[in-house]
């Protein structure tokens, strides 16, 4: 009797599972409102759009992720342990290294557009992983390099989208 009374304060019925429940609700109104701030896009001209407005992509991919956190109500469904076996690791507190890595990034993002986005990418490819306690040069030395080339040239060579300059504009000019 215990154990139904245990399921039933985690599970909104059989169905749902409530701690996921409640996180998609919060991640749907998230992307209910970045699919808001893509209407708000200035429209471009005819000529350059090339039949895709700019905010097609944006909301592309803000359904692909609807899409998968619709399915998160339903996770322990297919799990085939019992459904408290889904929520037998979220007792324990967020470790102070996830929230260091929210911290810096959240930092590094908010200063994006001072920084410009090469050197945001810079920067978190230098911060994280020397906040999470890599040392061996030989690792790092490559990724820091190799990383943030292999975006920017990615983005501008490759895909054709070039990045806001930020602080680069007045450092090369």
């Amino acid at each position: 009797m215990i154990k139904n009374n245990k399921n039933a304060s985690s599970n909104l019925g059989a169905l749902f599972n409530k701690k996921d429940t409640i996180i998609a609700a919060i991640v749907i109104a998230a992307i209910a409102y970045l699919w808001f701030e893509t209407t708000k896009f200035e429209k471009v001209p005819a000529l350059f759009s090339n039949n895709i407005p700019p905010e097609m992509f944006p909301q592309i991919l803000l359904l692909i992720i609807l899409g998968m956190i619709l399915i998160i109500p339903f996770e322990h469904l297919f799990l085939k342990k019992d459904s408290e076996s889904i929520d037998s690791g979220r007792e324990k507190p967020v470790q102070k290294t996830t929230i260091g890595t929210m911290i810096i990034l959240s930092i590094i993002v908010a200063s994006s557009q001072l920084l410009g986005a090469t050197l945001a990418i810079i920067a978190i490819s230098i911060s994280l992983p020397l906040y999470w306690g890599e040392r061996r040069l030989k690792v790092l030395i490559p990724y820091i390099i190799g990383f943030p080339l292999f975006v920017v040239l990615l983005f501008n060579i490759v895909l054709g989208v070039h990045f806001e300059p930020g602080l680069l504009k007045f450092i090369l000019n």
